[in-house]
C-alpha cells in the first residue's frame, strides 16, 4: 500500500510540473505582439496584411482587428469605403521559387 502511494504521489507531481510547465509556454507564446510585415493594396478594395505571431483563436482575432483596425488604416493611408480585409500568416517570409515547385501553388502580390 505505501509503494502505490508513493507512485501516485510522485505521478502527480510530474503532471502538475508538466501541467504549469504547458501553461508557462502558451501563456508566453500567446502573448506576443503581432507583427505586421507588410501591407499591399490593389485594384481598389482588396487589402492584403501579412502578419507574424497572429492570435490563435477566431476571437483573439476579431478583438486583434477591432483593436487595431484605426490604426492600421491611417498607417497605411488605406481607403475607408468599402474593402476586403485579407490577413496572411506570413511565417518563414518571403521565398524564391524553386525550380521543382509548380507556380500554381504560390500567391504573388502584383507590386511585388
Amino acid at each position: 500500500m505505501i509503494v502505490s502511494w508513493v507512485i501516485t504521489k510522485k505521478f502527480i507531481y510530474i503532471v502538475t510540473i508538466a501541467i504549469l510547465f504547458c501553461s508557462v509556454v502558451i501563456y508566453l507564446w500567446s502573448d506576443r505582439p503581432v507583427e505586421i510585415v507588410d501591407v499591399h493594396y490593389y485594384s481598389g478594395k482588396d487589402i492584403n496584411i501579412l502578419a507574424r505571431h497572429f492570435p490563435i483563436t477566431d476571437r483573439g482575432k476579431l478583438n486583434w482587428w477591432r483593436e487595431n483596425e484605426r490604426k492600421i488604416l491611417e498607417k497605411y493611408n488605406l481607403p475607408e469605403n468599402d474593402f476586403s480585409v485579407y490577413i496572411w500568416d506570413f511565417g518563414d517570409g518571403y521565398k524564391k521559387l524553386s525550380p521543382y515547385d509548380a507556380e500554381d501553388e504560390f500567391y504573388c502580390f502584383p507590386d511585388i
